[in-house]
């Protein structure tokens, strides 16, 4: 629906400093069709691509059915650290530089222009994700790293899962303008569209505002949500808990382990206890990894939070020495 791309492309210019017109956007089933569609699109099997480490899984499993090979670059509290010139050049540089999953650290604007100089030196291009950015509780909103500099060489994807709800299935794409009639071509003949009706109705939703007011609602919201838990992790376990990278942003937080700890146990143990949280060891690729825990905040009500972290807080102290 191209009410849909001219009210995405107007938020994205106002909210996130992406450079685009309607014409650069497409809309997909989310950010797994989004990724798919880009690998698909511009590597051929054996060719290379960066991810970060530790990084999201989807990732990976999309370039390994794709046959791409991938490195996997760790990350600082400035984001993606680029190799040195040695490193097989990649064809895609996959980032998440407003808030880096899992760990949190924003991207500095040194290490942005760096990123860039490479991709352009290299002829890669760099795929944004750029996730959890609107909800970001302290300071000034972090532009995009699209619209950075003029005609740059990054693949911008977002999602709605976030900000309204998963089941929603909507995602989008801002391509470059030479990327934007061939990837929109691939995307035609592999996918369809589809979810016409509900396209326009977000159309009309951001176009009239409310999408706008409802991020600000739930931006007071998550950021209580997320104070009380860095409360709770402070007085019940200490602040040596709270993750090193931890940005004030997000819908999640990092909770650091003591080294040697299995995080994976731990994990096990809560989710059988139905406290829903994610090993950070699992999102890393190389042997050196990190162990603690994911913990999302936003869909617990503030008065049920301090019962269900003190359980959690009691599997931890079994489980760590």
């Amino acid at each position: 629906v191209n009410e849909l791309k001219e009210a995405l492309a107007d938020y994205l210019r106002t909210a996130r400093g992406v450079r685009c017109s309607p014409e650069q956007i497409l809309i997909t089933e989310g950010i797994h069709q989004a990724l798919d569609l880009v690998t698909r699109t511009l590597c051929n099997p054996g060719d290379h691509a960066w991810i970060e480490e530790p990084g999201y899984w989807g990732i990976k499993n999309i370039l390994r059915i794709n046959a791409v090979n991938f490195s996997a670059i760790p990350v600082d509290e400035q984001g993606m650290i680029p190799p040195d010139a040695g490193e097989t050049p990649p064809k895609l540089i996959f980032v998440t530089p407003s808030h880096q999953y899992p760990l949190g650290s924003v991207m500095s604007l040194s290490r942005r222009r760096q990123l860039i100089f490479r991709a352009r030196e290299t002829r890669s291009w760099i795929v944004e994700d750029d996730y959890d950015s609107e909800f970001r509780f302290s300071g000034q909103p972090i532009p995009s790293l699209q619209g950075l500099e003029e005609e740059t060489p990054v693949i911008y994807i977002g999602t709605f899962s976030k900000t309204l709800y998963p089941a929603l299935r909507l995602g989008y794409v801002v391509l470059p303008k030479s990327l934007a009639a061939p990837l929109k071509k691939v995307h035609n003949d592999l996918y369809r569209g589809g979810h016409l009706l509900i396209q326009a109705a977000l159309a009309e939703f951001i176009r009239e505002g409310y999408y706008a007011a409802h991020i600000r609602k739930m931006r007071q919201l998550y950021s209580r949500r997320r104070q009380m838990l860095v409360e709770l992790i402070s007085r019940q376990l200490g602040e040596h808990y709270l993750g090193s990278f931890s940005s004030n942003a997000g819908l999640h937080m990092i909770l650091q382990l003591p080294a040697g700890s299995d995080d994976a146990v731990i994990a096990q143990q809560a989710n059988a206890q139905g406290l829903l949280v994610r090993p950070l060891s699992r999102y890393y690729v190389n042997e050196e990894k990190r162990s603690g825990l994911l913990l999302g905040f936003a869909s617990i009500e503030e008065h049920e939070m301090t019962a269900a972290f003190t359980r959690l807080a009691d599997i931890i102290r079994v489980n760590t020495v």
